[in-house]
This record gives C-alpha cells, sequence and structure tokens, in this order.
C-alpha cells in the first residue's frame, strides 16, 4: 500500500480559520500563511489512499510512480541508473527507457513499460534539468501526462532558446487524495475546466482563468477546506509543449474554501510574457517526499517556513546561498527515507528566473537560479526531493 508520512491525515480546517488565513488578491507576492493551529502531532495518515478512495494499486511504498534521471545527452537509447530511476509497474515485466530520436537536439522520449495501465486515466508529469549550470538548460514535457508509457521531453538554451541537449529528472504520479494537479490546455481560454486526463481535484473541480497574457490562476475548488492546520503544501509548475516558453509559480494561497495557484509563463531568452500550456502540482507532506520554498534569495542561510516545507525524518531544513543565484536545500535524514537517490523537482518563484537542479547529494540539492538569458540571478525557488 501506499504509505503517507506516519501521522498524516487530511483534516477539515474551520471556517473560521480560513477567514483569517484567505485573502485572493491578485497582488500578494508570496505564499499566504496558514493560521496557526495544534494538530496535537497528528499531521499524517497512517495508509495512503489513491484519488478513488481506495489503498493505492500496487504494493510498493513508493511516493512517486515513475522518476528517472537521464544522464546521457546523446545516446541513441539506454536503460537510466536504477538508483536514480523507478517504475511502480515494474514487476509486470520492461526496463525503463531513454531513447532520442534521430537527427534531433534536445529531444527525448521516455518509456516506462506498463505504468499507463497501472495509473489509469489521469496523471501528470514534471522535468528539471540537471547538471546544466555551465551552460543554463531548461527542458519540459511535450505531453501533460503520461501516454502510452511514453513520456516525450523538449530541451532549450536558456541563452538562445534553442533546442538543446541536457540531462534532465523526469517524475510521473497518478490521482491520490493528498495531491492536486491541472493541465492548462488553453493559453488564451478566459474561464475554463483544465483537462480531465491531466488533471486532479480530491476536493472537486478545478478551474483556470487567464487574466491577461501568459497570466493565469489555476483554483482547486474545495481543496483549501480540507488542508491539515499549519499546511499549506507544495507547488510546482511546469510549460507543456514542444516550444521554448516556460512557465513558473507566481504564488499560493487558499481563499475561502478554494486554494489558487497563479501563474506566470515567459519566453526565453527576453523572459516577455507569453500564453502558453503548462502543468501545475500541488502536494501535501507523505513519507518518501521533502519539500521546501526558498524565499529568502539574498540571506546567507535560513530554515523555511514550516507550513510550506516538509521533511518527514523531522530534522530542521536548511537553505543556505552560495553565490548569485546558488543555493543549497538540505533535508537532514532524508537518506533514510529515499529509495535509492529518488529525483529532484525544481521550480524558480515569483518572477521569469529559471532554476536547475546544479548537483545532489543523497538529503540535499544544489540549485542555480538565472535569468531567462541565462546570467546567474537572484530568484525564489520550490524544491521538491522524493521517491
Amino acid at each position: 500500500m501506499r504509505l503517507a508520512a506516519a501521522s498524516f491525515r487530511l483534516l477539515l480546517v474551520s471556517a473560521a480559520l480560513l477567514a483569517a488565513a484567505c485573502d485572493d488578491s491578485p497582488e500578494l507576492v508570496g505564499p499566504q500563511e496558514p493560521p496557526t493551529a495544534d494538530d496535537g502531532g497528528a499531521g499524517r495518515a497512517a495508509v495512503r489512499q489513491d484519488g478513488e478512495g481506495g489503498l493505492e494499486v500496487a504494493g510498493s511504498p513508493h511516493w512517486a510512480d515513475g522518476y528517472l534521471l537521464s544522464d546521457l545527452t546523446n545516446a541513441s537509447s539506454y536503460t537510466p541508473s536504477p538508483s536514480y530511476s523507478f517504475n511502480r509497474a515494474a514487476r509486470l515485466g520492461g526496463a525503463i527507457t531513454i531513447a532520442q530520436p534521430t537527427g534531433t537536439t534536445g529531444r527525448y522520449i521516455a518509456t516506462f513499460p506498463n505504468l499507463s495501465g497501472l495509473l489509469g486515466g489521469r496523471s501528470t508529469v514534471h522535468v528539471s534539468v540537471y547538471y546544466g549550470s555551465y551552460v543554463p538548460r531548461y527542458c519540459k514535457p511535450a505531453g501533460a501526462a503520461l501516454a502510452t508509457d511514453k513520456i516525450e521531453v523538449r530541451c532549450f538554451e536558456a541563452r538562445t532558446g534553442a533546442p538543446a541537449p541536457a540531462q534532465f529528472g523526469l517524475l510521473v504520479t497518478r490521482n491520490y487524495a493528498d495531491l492536486a494537479f491541472a493541465y492548462a490546455h488553453q493559453p488564451t481560454g478566459t474561464n475554463y475546466s483544465p483537462a480531465a486526463s491531466a488533471s486532479w481535484n480530491p476536493a472537486g473541480t478545478s478551474t483556470v482563468v487567464r487574466s491577461g497574457t501568459g497570466q493565469y490562476r489555476v483554483t482547486f475548488n474545495g481543496l483549501g477546506a480540507q488542508l491539515p492546520p499549519d499546511v499549506l503544501g507544495h507547488v510546482q509548475v511546469q510549460a507543456v509543449g514542444t516550444g521554448n516558453a516556460y512557465c513558473n509559480p507566481m504564488n499560493w494561497y487558499t481563499s475561502g474554501s478554494n486554494l489558487s495557484v497563479d501563474v506566470r509563463c515567459y519566453t526565453t531568452p527576453t523572459g516577455a510574457l507569453v500564453d502558453q500550456k503548462f502543468n501545475v502540482f500541488f502536494a501535501l507532506p507523505s513519507d518518501h517526499l521533502a519539500y521546501a520554498f526558498a524565499d529568502q534569495p539574498l540571506v546567507a542561510s535560513y530554515s523555511p517556513k514550516p507550513y510550506f516545507s516538509s521533511n518527514p525524518y523531522r530534522t530542521p531544513i536548511t537553505i543556505t546561498r552560495r553565490g548569485v543565484g546558488l543555493y543549497k536545500v538540505e533535508w537532514p535524514g532524508m537518506n533514510n527515507e529515499l529509495f535509492g537517490y529518488g529525483n529532484i523537482q525544481v521550480s524558480a518563484y515569483g518572477g521569469n528566473a529559471l532554476c536547475l537542479v546544479e548537483s545532489r547529494s543523497v538529503t540535499a540539492a544544489f540549485i542555480s537560479c538565472t535569468a531567462a538569458n541565462g546570467a546567474a540571478a537572484e530568484s525564489k525557488f520550490t524544491a521538491l526531493l522524493g521517491s
């Protein structure tokens, strides 16, 4: 069964507490702080359920359904290291593969054999560049979800916006009760429901509203009322498609019973706003999952706000600034929670920066952030480490 961190369960937040935390102003510049409350240490559920209210579909305790690290930029086809990869459907046979179509640049096809059938009709995917700080690059999924066991990835150089070879980490998961995701598939749509096959809200429906070029708000209706006390979760945002646009989270917050994520999309190397399809992913604390919101880009060292951060090993998270646009996020004890090295995802936050995974250890992510043109730049960001 899929396990959540030792004491986590979804608790309804009272209307009075939500009212204290609500503000749906589009001018917010950071995630909204939740009300304070004491849950008696019961912050996590003993058993993680799938999105249909049953136990998870397979017997592995991994948090993710699939992930990999692509570390060979020009190989025609290969199987990634098992220390950095996982397929929940592995027991059904077949190895994960990564292939580069002949004659292409910065285009890759990742295959997770039999995983589509195991996950059912809903999933989401996210991609982050690894080891690309010398020539800043970024990657994105060409499609919003796992399709026929495959995910196509497109990578680009930030300085030019041209296709470029890159190493990357890829994550895929289906619908579970402790996460939500949405695929905003209409770049110029003003008010619509996101595509069902790549969207999920355990509390009900979702909507996407466009307020201007490249400016969007995704609302998970009713989800704010299901957040545990003192927890506002974690957000990753990813552009979807074959062009060189990219997207970042701008803000996330509760408003009434809802949870909303503001998104901005840009193009390289100018950083100008542009209409774009994108994925939004929201997660709550779980076993084998750590995350953090780095919101103080100029501070030498600090612990991130606990309601936007999680370490299932329950030791303090530390974020250290190593230089201009260079940071280290450390989750001490995560080596006891990970299967192998797990998978890291990162999103620049609050502007048009790009952030990537410069390097890593078992318990830490070394993050490098640049401006849209590839020049080193300070940035807020969100980072996830899970397996």
